[in-house]
């Protein structure tokens, strides 16, 4: 009799050419993508290169949706779960177990809108950064299917700083797309509007880093020692020649003869 081998895992490696996301040019680099089909979009776990000695694998986790709102009688669909604190905290502590994280109070934003992130350094000294964001339409519409996308990123690094990190989030592309007419995760989402300053005179605009334009962030100064000053002690009368008052002339001292004052010459 002939028997065929199956596998009861839907999940499949594909070539690095097929990642879904691409780490920005000069960046880490993708190593292997798992990836997992569903009736209503694609999953993908990209692994990138990892220089830490951190245990996990650092790595991109991203879903793309082509309807949110599909339905199935069996488990095969991606859904869209909202972001919550509960559920960020659940994801870091499979991914980045054992580690203090602590989510950042800024905000900040990449060409695909706000995301959110949380940095920690691990007991080997390593810097890690967790990021999470969504993009999907901001309003629904009847009838009509925009889909989403739903990313993570995962990155520790032994030689390297928080805002290094963060370029990755920054700077990442998303290379793939459905090729339908109704599919588009940034439906009702305006542009942002040119800023002012652009071609005007005395409006300099700096690379990231530089200046005040495109800085990601910048961190919050330690706190020094309160500094105890001391009040000046104040002149003691005749020091200051141009305001010094003349000194008070003496009386003799009675019972005592006068000393007569020496001959003129």
């Amino acid at each position: 009799m002939r028997s065929d081998l199956r596998y009861t895992a839907l999940t499949s490696e594909v070539s690095a050419a097929q990642a879904i996301i691409l780490p920005p040019p000069g960046g880490v680099a993708v190593i292997a993508v798992l990836q997992k089909k569903y009736v209503n979009g694609v999953s993908q776990e990209i692994a990138l290169s990892t220089a830490s000695r951190t245990t996990g694998q650092n790595a991109f986790y991203v879903s793309l949706i082509s309807d949110s709102t599909a339905r199935s009688d069996i488990d095969d669909t991606l859904k869209l779960s909202p972001l919550t604190q509960e559920r960020i905290q659940t994801e870091m502590d499979e991914r980045l177990p054992g580690i203090d994280m602590r989510t950042s109070l800024f905000y900040v934003q990449n060409k695909y809108g706000p995301f959110g992130y949380a940095t920690g350094r691990s007991a080997a000294g390593d810097v890690c950064l967790y990021a999470w964001q969504q993009i999907e339409p901001s309003q629904g519409a009847f009838f009509v299917t925009s889909g989403a996308v739903s990313v993570r990123l995962r990155l520790c690094d032994a030689d390297t700083t928080e805002e290094q990190l963060l370029r990755t989030m920054y700077a990442y592309t998303i290379s793939a797309y459905f090729s339908s007419d109704v599919w588009n995760p940034n439906a009702n989402i305006a542009p942002p509007p040119v800023q002012p300053q652009l071609g005007q005179f005395g409006a300099p605009m700096y690379p990231t880093g530089m200046g005040p334009y495109g800085t990601i962030s910048t961190p919050p100064s330690p706190r020094r020692a309160p500094v105890t000053r001391i009040a000046p002690r104040p002149k003691p009368v005749g020091t200051d020649l141009m305001t010094a008052p003349p000194a008070p002339e003496l009386a003799p001292l009675s019972g005592y003869p006068i000393v007569p004052p020496p001959p003129s010459q």
